[in-house]
């Protein structure tokens, strides 16, 4: 199997480009740096940078000399003896032990809902992530790819990684901006993106655009905004996660007639549904957790991995509900977030919206909405009427931003923790 570098070297000699700001840098540029540099044994450094050509170096490099990149998001605080660290870059290589190397990249998990886990990628893992995609969204030389997620995370390290070994021009944001990402799609051809950020551009999209294809993914996008974001370009989606990647595709004609699915599972990939929970099989699966291999075990049922995630299979397509964490149990009955939400994001006004489940003494839990927007508690709250009565938010909390990682994804284990002391039960029901 050839290496990411050989591919990128018999790329280079094209004239194909890396745009990031206002830099232009082609890939036979990127070669002579990435062969001007001249490095020491590296076991795993933990990489501190943005989105930056330098970066893309780093990703070239690991293939090169075969060390492990771990990257984290710049200025964030780290144990490094958990990730078994040799060296640190934030600028400057820094020696801090002789650890060896253990795969080609080891990425974090979003921890949108727990402590993010170490999650071992090897390149041959990365490869067959790259030629899946290419071969479902039907990519070629004449493509130009948008990235805009942050590269400290698998999406966008997947994105520039396509484009090196595809062989096509590559659009890297620094970091997420309305505008300049509407003025950046205009420019490319396809594009990952995460649903907040489809979610962000929907009221100011407007002119044409030359997309083959924009694939969301990290979290469901809004079925109204799949249906507004149709009437310009072709929009997908797929459902994965870091562990074992995209293993779903929902086409344009299947957003129209099922637009509240996530797709049809890929060639190659087995989904099922046991209790509630998406058990996945997949070819280009995750190695391990690194050091963690009870965490890694317990993570696997056979070969299908447990994601962690609710949902349901309706005719071949799989319809997801949110993560088992964050569903809600009140007065006994189960309540999927996602479906309380759906009908939030309807109201006038409203920009996000998280629901999460607060535990109760007299309920369990009671059903929590926090909302950002120009809106009134009143407005939510007779929206909300449609819903069956277990459904209805019992609190409702208007604020101006909600918790979020470098990914956009809201953090709603932090919001569990702010309003942890409601007691709503017991004061419904007079106990206090």
């Amino acid at each position: 199997m050839k290496s990411i570098y050989e591919i990128f070297k018999e790329n280079a000699k094209s004239d194909k480009k890396i745009y990031f700001d206002d830099k232009v840098v082609s890939f036979k540029e990127l070669l002579e740096r990435i062969e001007s540099k001249k490095l020491p044994k590296i076991g795993k450094v933990a990489l501190f940078l943005e989105n930056s050509i330098e970066f893309i170096e780093w990703l070239l490099l690991a293939s090169k000399y075969n060390f492990t990149l771990v990257p984290f998001a710049k200025g964030m605080k780290v144990d490094f003896k958990k990730f078994g660290i040799s060296h640190i870059y934030d600028g400057d290589l820094k020696k801090i032990s002789n650890k060896s190397s253990y795969g080609y990249i080891i990425v974090s998990t979003s921890g949108s809902t727990s402590a993010p886990k170490p999650i071992v990628l090897t390149e041959e893992i990365k490869l067959k992530r790259i030629k899946i995609a290419i071969d479902t969204y039907k990519l070629d030389k004449n493509d130009t790819i948008l990235v805009s997620t942050p590269l400290h995370h698998s999406l966008a390290q997947r994105g520039v990684l396509l484009a090196l070994v595809l062989g096509i021009d590559l659009i890297l944001m620094k970091n997420f901006n309305t505008d300049k990402y509407l003025r950046n799609l205009k420019k490319a051809t396809f594009t990952f993106s995460v649903s907040n950020q489809l979610e962000a551009i929907k009221e100011k999209i407007n002119g044409d655009f030359n997309l083959k294809a924009i694939v969301s993914t990290s979290y469901a996008l809004n079925s109204d905004t799949k249906r507004k974001l149709l009437n310009y370009f072709p929009i997908y989606e797929c459902y994965g996660t870091s562990e074992i990647g995209c293993v779903t595709h929902l086409s344009p004609e299947d957003v129209k007639i099922h637009p509240k699915s996530v797709g049809k599972a890929l060639n190659g990939v087995d989904i099922k549904i046991k209790n509630g929970e998406i058990l996945v099989k997949s070819p280009w699966r995750f190695k391990e957790y690194y050091n963690l291999p009870k965490i890694t075990q317990e993570s696997f049922e056979g070969e299908f991995f447990k994601t962690g995630d609710l949902g349901e299979i309706i005719d071949g397509f799989l319809y997801y509900k949110g993560r088992k964490k964050e569903l809600i149990k009140t007065g006994g009955i189960s309540v999927y977030p996602i479906d309380i939400e759906e009908v939030i994001k309807r109201v006038s006004g409203v920009k996000e919206v998280a629901v999460i489940g607060v535990e109760d003494s007299y309920f369990g839990e009671v059903v929590v909405a926090v909302v950002v927007g120009d809106v009134e508690k009143k407005d939510i709250i007779r929206a909300c009427s449609v819903l069956a009565p277990y459904q209805r938010p019992m609190y409702v909390d208007i604020v101006q931003s909600l918790p979020k990682n470098s990914m956009g994804k809201i953090q709603k284990f932090k919001l569990k923790e702010k309003y942890k002391n409601l007691r709503i039960g017991e004061k419904i029901k007079g106990l206090k």
